[in-house]
């Protein structure tokens, strides 16, 4: 496979594509969503790390939290085990049964409409997952099933010469230990959504480095530890508080002039507290002889790592590469500045085949990929990962991203989906769907729609402004017209999917507008403590029995074959299906 990868760059030198392939061409599918990494078993990483290697990638990252602030405070998973003290803190990987991110639990026996056929699950099972969370009962099972299947994806990605990065966020530790705190102890400091640890106190080090020896012992072979910066844990704290405690004054008092760009106090708090967990994390590699490199990394929003990043750059040795998650959730390019840190330091852009704001929709950013990546090859930068949970959907996103992580062309956005509809449903739908799939993804028409698994679900989900309902029914349209006599079967289920995917995007919104009088209804009597008027529960009800939803459902059913997918089918039942249910139920009782 690599010999391909090398004849495609040759091919494409010769076509007068002379731009060389950046250093590191990634990948970064993070872990939480079922329609992510935290449901795949090792077939499926074996497919992903297969299709990586065909298309030239040659780096894979990923991400473990730890918990965090506010609703992530429970949020653990089995990836990286910071024990300490005998405590092995609750982990896993989500499943169908799990209630974190907004999902409410659901046995595969309550789907809707028998859809829990299309998942593919073992023998018995309750419940979709990865069959490491399924099959795991306490703590342990969890990290040791899991550290095991991490394991098997390490060695996989090292035999098609893909390196790999393990990573958790610093500063952050599960719930659990927080109750360690000794009277007048500086262990943590409280901040708006979190307790933040102060990184020059013994347990805050000692949990550090507990997370630091349990990734280089269940990972010997890893090529980088990648520290990722929390994106709002920290924030909230009182600066003068935290100065209270001498060993971290002394550390904020000598290193805090490196954060001349700090707009204020607590930013400048975030870069030296930053400043300590890393320089503490490199001189434990050393001390262990690790050969794994460190990476840093963190959000690239406002309040988050570009604050910081000029800061920790003057302190750092240029040993440590910096990485930036692109801004707005992928829909803003890297910042400019990290041309210049890239002068003298590895620097990756981290683009976004996709933002989390949408996991139900599809999300076209070829031009995005085409054009972030393009500009961090202007910028000199070293290397792009590109950050996703689906790989379905986010296909063609994902053939551009590598496409210019290999070489450089001047394709336009109409060009390159022509390429990719020709190779997947042929000549004749390719010449009709490419236009009008290429002015949605120039105007960025379809960022509109929410569908944020990071939140609880409400009946706003996927409304549809009319533009939004009639670009894709215009597509719809299109496909319909299409009668290509030389299509091949696999291209006219893969155009068939397509379609279904539109129609699922219509019927979604025409659910969510259905459930929308009986939801507001329910949260404005509830707020008041008062009862709802029959009649009104009566009108509502009738509304929420006309939703198209066992339409919507069988719609998705008929699509789903990745494992990214079923993960979102196991969404929709999860949280459209059970709360039409409750507020079906909650209407009932209240008319009669």
């Amino acid at each position: 496979m690599k010999h391909l990868f090398i004849a495609a760059c040759c091919c494409l030198a010769s076509a007068g594509f002379a731009a060389e392939p950046f250093e590191i061409r990634g990948v970064l599918p993070w872990h939480n969503f079922l329609c992510g990494p935290t449901a795949w078993n090792k077939a499926d990483y074996e497919v992903y790390l297969d299709n990586c290697e065909a298309e030239g990638i040659n780096f894979i990252g990923f991400h473990n939290y730890t918990g965090g602030g506010e609703r992530y405070a429970t949020y653990v998973e089995p990836m990286v085990r910071i024990s300490y003290r005998g405590i092995v803190p609750q982990a896993m990987l989500d499943n169908s049964l799990s209630c974190r991110w907004g999902a409410l639990p659901l046995r595969l026996k309550e789907f809707a409409f028998g859809s829990q056929r299309a998942l593919d699950v073992p023998r018995g099972a309750e419940a979709f997952g990865s069959d490491c969370s399924l099959i795991s009962k306490t703590p342990d099972e969890h990290y040791r099933n899991t550290q095991r299947l991490m394991r098997d994806v390490l060695r996989m990605a090292h035999d098609r010469d893909i390196e790999m990065a393990m990573g958790f966020e610093f500063g952050v530790v599960p719930p659990e230990y927080f109750s360690l705190y000794a009277a007048g102890s500086c262990f943590f400091w409280l901040g708006a959504g979190n307790m933040v640890p102060n990184p020059c106190h013994p347990t805050s080090v000692e949990l550090h480095r507990a997370a630091l020896d349990d990734l280089l012992e269940n990972y010997p072979d890893i090529d980088y530890v990648w520290l990722w910066l929390n994106e709002h844990s920290f924030l909230g704290v009182v600066v003068e508080q935290a100065l209270g405690d001498p060993a971290f004054a002394e550390v904020f008092r000598r290193e805090s002039g490196h954060f001349e760009e700090a707009q204020s106090d607590s930013e400048r708090f975030v870069g030296v507290w930053s400043l300590e967990y890393i320089r503490r994390t490199l001189d434990h590699l050393r001390q262990k002889g690790s050969r794994a490199k460190l990476i840093i990394g963190g959000g690239g929003g406002g309040g988050q790592l570009p604050g910081i990043l000029r800061g920790l750059d003057r302190a750092l040795p240029e040993e440590v590469v910096f990485s930036c998650l692109n801004p707005d959730l992928g829909r803003t390019r890297q910042p400019e500045f990290l041309a210049d840190i890239a002068r003298h330091r590895k620097v990756w852009a981290v683009p976004w085949l996709e933002g989390d704001n949408q996991m139900w929709h599809q999300q076209p950013r070829v031009g995005k990929m085409r054009d972030h990546v393009q500009l961090a090859r202007e910028q000199g930068l070293q290397g792009v990962a590109a950050i996703h949970w689906r790989t379905a959907e986010t296909r063609y996103n994902f053939r551009t991203f590598a496409r210019y992580a290999r070489t450089s062309d001047d394709a336009t956005v109409e060009t390159l989906y022509k390429e990719y509809f020709e190779e997947d449903f042929g000549a004749q739908a390719a010449a009709a769907l490419a236009p009008l799939m290429a002015a949605v993804d120039t105007a960025n028409a379809w960022e509109g729609p929410q569908s944020p698994e990071y939140f609880a679900f409400r009946p706003d989900w996927g409304v549809l402004d009319e533009a939004n309902a009639a670009s894709r029914q215009g597509i719809i349209d299109a496909i319909d017209a299409v009668q290509d006599k030389e299509q091949t079967p696999q291209q006219r289920r893969n155009l068939k999917s397509f379609r279904a995917m539109l129609s699922f995007e219509l019927l979604l919104d025409k659910v969510v507008r259905a459930m929308a009088p009986g939801w507001e209804l329910r949260d404005k009597t509830l707020a008041e403590n008062r009862p709802a008027s029959r009649e009104a529960c009566a009108a509502a009800l009738r509304e929420l029995e006309s939703a198209p939803v066992e339409e919507l459902i069988r719609t998705y059913v008929s699509r789903t074959g990745s494992r990214g997918e079923m993960g979102i089918l196991t969404s929709i039942n999860q949280r459209l299906w059970n709360n039409y249910l409750l507020l079906k139920n909650y209407l009932q009782e209240n008319t009669h």
